[in-house]
């Protein structure tokens, strides 16, 4: 999901966000949109109810438009399943936490750094600290050098050797003082495999050692006393007590029965464990003791003792008489032997392993759990030693190579697959072994299926007891898809999608680092280029078409630069050249010159020759300017002084190119002012037929009396109106204006007099031009009769539909269409019959010449024989003499227009002329108003 701008649609934002996360998103645009640099932001859409609510990650880059405004793009990646995972995942770390904080021994976990990730209540209470003392740090903080060290050196050995570590260590307690515990520790992994980390439990086992001690002790003592017993008779008694009081503080079960079965003794643990007192047990044998099942199988090992005559050891369940549980106990079986050699009895110590089999059994199970996780991973796991060869692979690794497993085994990357990529690899499994720090780096190599593959490969060294690392464990994920998504998003940023050349963005980044580096003898030249009726082509052969020629212009201008120069397309049809290190201005010359004359070359496209040009304007650094935005600006500049300059050409910008840039910004300011304040006015000149000069008409010109200064000349504000589109409303206003006049004359005078008026072709480019033409006919009650339409020679090149489709509908409300400075453009003859052309006015250039210039004179005798050959009305204009008048009526001309007759007159004074005009004197003297340019 994807949006670009301020805001694509702030009334879906405003109803799935709630007003903070609102600003937050619409806050990450402005950033992206002023900074330009990309950020990323975790978006719940919390205006929703909370069953419909979804997570994003949304990333925001810049994305420049086509008018080359600043945009934003943002890409939407759904991450609603991660957080559903991640809630049931605190959910389940919430139950075992408390879970662990309900076990009575003292149970810890271990990141794999070291630091303690969890302590239990039994833990903190064992200990008498918090557990914020604890977690998060290593043992190093948390405890002596002496003691720390090795329990670093343990960790870091389950770490090597994994499985299950058991080991025994003498610790402070809290209230006890320094206590025996054993550590049992296992090694618990993450959802890829990798060692996480580890978990502890601490079973104090300071009475048990002490009755272990006393037990052998013990042992000894009635091994003794049976040897010694005819010596020691007397001694027997006291024997006895020491060896009862000793039984009786052990923890373990212990009991003395004759060969018959019959018990002799027992301590307190036996007491409690069938539930009787002593005098309940002595003298009674396993029959009266327990169920008839058990007491069997009690005695069944009893006479197995006593057949090999040696201890015996046995792990057996059995049914706790006083819990009904099964228990399993660990049993030793001591025969006991008289004088003569023959066993009397049989001793038995007995100890409840239940827990530590059920923890051995979810150690097995846990450990069968995250083998199962690595062999079913979907990343590759592999484990490598000092040589480089693989000693495991998983299956998803083995999936990928041909030959499976077999092929991979016992082999190094050089060796299978090979590649220039596995230099790198064993590069880094090289750095792992030798500084026993993690590696991580991504990794391309082909797939058995000709794909190229990107892992992110994460390299971990596994120690040994000794510290040194013993083998390197390497897990790899699959980024393909990853990677190819940033390659989109970065050409997507920095490259323009429909010619592959740097864009906008990429270019400014370029010229930034150039004129950085930029030698003082040496020039960085930018260079603007535009596309010359690209538009036409753009519009009349349809927009596939004009993206092919902006592709082929794109590669004709890169041949035409030097290996290092960039080329970039800004938008539409304005492309824009770096060139740093530049030694000579010839060079930038001839460059300029070579892209023009290459751009002037013929365009194949969909089957027809398309012929455009383009303009280029340069700007350098340091000369012009030492900032880069000065110098796009400048050279932008430059380029729009070659298309005033006639086009096809380059232009390098000087100061006062800045100079009139702001003198036109000054006036279109201006000309905005003048529309608003009434400051235009619409003159008029006669039109008058050569043979009487009767006035039949007139034509209808745009004039500026501003305030102060006095009237603008057309040439100076007429194509700034154009440029800028202010034409449009200051045509539509002056349609109406002549359409008004047009009514008033023909409604009072009762003679046909029609007002010519000149349409901009910016003015085509509205498709209901023709709905307004009938809009402001109706509005000023004007028929269509008393009007002419004059456009120029372009607008019918351009091969417009619009333009078709206007002219034909002015043709059938009536209105006559004229063609305005025929001659001057680039005639096709053929318009003339397509188009419903009724008249050619021939441009003052020819008729002000046709006296004495032979050329001329037959140029304007052509136009009047083609303009009678088709039926076609010819208005002369310019007409300044006698001479000029008595040509154009002696070869065919009727209408003239010029200062032979008048010159343009306000609307109030056109009422006062006569019927027939004769030369105006006075208007011809007026040097000032004879140059005057007549513009719509």
């Amino acid at each position: 999901m994807a949006a670009s701008g301020g805001s694509s649609a702030p009334d879906v934002e405003a109803r799935v966000l709630v007003a903070a996360a609102r600003r937050q998103y619409l806050n990450a645009i402005r950033e992206v949109a002023t900074t330009g640099t990309a950020c990323e932001l975790e978006l719940t859409f919390d205006g929703l109810p909370e069953a419909q609510r979804e997570h994003y990650l949304v990333q925001f880059v810049s994305d420049p438009v086509q008018d080359g405004a600043a945009g934003v793009l943002a890409i939407y990646f759904n991450i609603t399943a991660r957080k559903l995972a991640e809630a049931k995942l605190r959910e389940r770390e919430s139950f075992l936490e408390s879970l662990l904080d309900t076990i009575p021994i003292p149970v810890f976990s271990k990141d794999r750094a070291g630091r303690y990730l969890h302590l239990n209540r039994a833990f903190q209470e064992f200990l008498g600290v918090p557990r914020e003392r604890f977690v998060g740090k290593t043992v190093f903080e948390t405890g002596p050098h002496e003691l720390t060290q090795t329990y670093f050196e343990m960790d870091e050995e389950l770490f090597a050797r994994g499985g299950i570590q058991r080991y025994e260590f003498k610790v402070k307690s809290a209230q006890n003082g320094v206590r025996d515990v054993e550590f049992s520790k296992a090694v618990f992994h993450d959802d890829q495999g990798r060692q996480a980390g580890l978990i502890g439990a601490i079973l104090d086992i300071t009475e048990r050692k002490r009755a272990e001690l006393e037990q052998r002790a013990q042992f000894e003592q009635i091994l003794r006393l049976n040897r010694t017993l005819e010596d020691k008779a007397s001694q027997l008694s006291e024997a006895r007590t020491q060896l009862m009081t000793v039984l009786h503080t052990i923890p373990d079960i212990v009991w003395l029965k004759s060969t018959a079965g019959t018990f002799l003794l027992c301590n307190q643990s036996f007491e409690r464990f069938v539930g009787r007192s002593k005098a309940e047990i002595l003298g009674k044998t396993d029959h009266d003791i327990f169920d008839a099942d058990l007491a069997d199988f009690f005695r069944q090992r009893d006479r197995a003792a006593i057949d090999v005559m040696q201890v015996s050891v046995n792990d057996e369940w059995v049914i706790a008489p006083t819990t009904r549980e099964r228990t399993l106990l660990e049993t030793r079986l001591l025969p006991v032997f008289d004088s003569g050699g023959m066993v009397a009895s049989v001793l038995g110590v007995a100890r409840d392993i239940t827990e530590r089999h059920h923890f051995n059994e979810r150690l097995a199970r846990r450990e069968h759990e995250f083998r199962t996780l690595v062999e079913n991973s979907p990343d590759t796991v592999a484990r490598y030693g000092r040589d480089f060869r693989r000693i495991y692979v998983n299956p998803t690794f083995a999936s990928l190579s041909i030959g499976g497993a077999d092929a991979l085994l016992s082999r190094a990357p050089s060796e299978f697959p090979g590649g220039p990529g596995t230099v790198l690899y064993e590069k880094q499994i090289r750095e792992v072994f030798a500084t026993a720090s993690d590696r991580e780096f991504e990794l391309t190599w082909p797939a058995t299926d000709g794909r190229q593959l990107c892992h992110l490969i994460r390299l971990t060294p596994e120690l040994g007891a000794n510290g040194t690392v013993e083998t390197v464990l390497a897990v790899g994920r699959d980024i393909s898809e990853l990677q190819a998504s940033r390659g989109k998003i970065h050409r997507m940023a920095y490259f323009d999608a429909l010619t592959t050349l740097p864009n906008r963005v990429l270019f400014n980044e370029h010229l930034r680092q150039a004129v950085s580096v930029s030698s003082p003898d040496h020039v960085t030249a930018v260079m603007m280029i535009d596309m010359d009726r690209f538009k036409g082509v753009n519009d009349t052969m349809g927009h596939a078409v004009g993206d092919e020629l902006l592709c082929e212009a794109a590669r004709r201008l890169l041949a035409c630069v030097r290996p290092g120069d960039t080329v970039a397309r800004f938008g539409g049809d304005e492309f824009a050249v770096l060139m740093p290190e530049v030694s000579d201005r010839d060079v930038l010359e001839q460059i300029s010159a070579t892209m023009i004359s290459r751009l002037d070359e013929p365009f194949l496209l969909d089957g027809r020759e398309v012929f455009i040009s383009c303009s280029v304007g340069i700007a350098l650094f340091p000369d012009d300017s030492r900032e880069p935005k000065d110098l796009l600006r400048y050279a932008d500049s430059a380029m729009y002084l070659a298309k005033r300059s006639g086009r096809r050409g380059f232009r390098f910008y000087t100061k006062d190119l800045t100079i009139e840039a702001t003198a036109r910004l000054s006036l279109e300011s201006e000309l905005r002012r003048a529309i608003d304040q009434g400051e235009l006015e619409v003159h008029y000149q006669p039109q008058v037929l050569l043979r009487d000069a009767e006035v039949i008409g007139s034509e209808a010109l745009l004039r500026w009396n501003r305030p102060g200064v006095g009237f603008i000349h057309p040439a100076q504000f007429v194509p700034l109106a154009e440029e800028t589109g202010l034409i449009v409303d200051i045509g539509r206003w002056v349609l109406r204006e002549a359409c008004r006049s047009a009514a008033q004359w023909n409604t009072v005078s009762g003679r046909r007099h029609r007002v010519s008026i000149n349409l901009s072709a910016r003015q085509f480019q509205s498709r209901d031009l023709a709905i307004l033409v009938k809009d402001i006919l109706a509005e000023t009650g004007c028929r269509p009769e008393w009007l002419a339409f004059e456009i120029t020679e372009s607008l019918l090149l351009a091969e417009d539909e619009s333009a078709m489709s206007a002219l034909l509908a002015f043709e059938s409300i009536g209105i006559s269409i004229a063609i305005d400075d025929f001659g001057t453009g680039y005639s096709a003859l053929s318009y003339l019959t397509r188009f419903p052309i009724d008249t050619l006015k021939i441009d003052r250039t020819f008729v002000q010449q046709v006296t004495t210039d032979r050329r001329h004179a037959e140029l304007v005798k052509a136009i009047l024989s083609i303009a009678r050959c088709l039926g076609q009305r010819v208005v002369a204009e310019g007409v300044e003499t006698t001479e000029q008048a008595a040509f154009l009526e002696a070869h065919g001309c009727e209408v003239a227009q010029g200062f032979l007759y008048s010159k343009p007159l306000p609307k109030s004074a056109i009422v006062l002329l006569p019927r027939h005009l004769h030369p105006d004197e006075l208007c011809r003297d007026n040097e000032s108003d004879r140059r005057s340019h007549d513009q719509p």
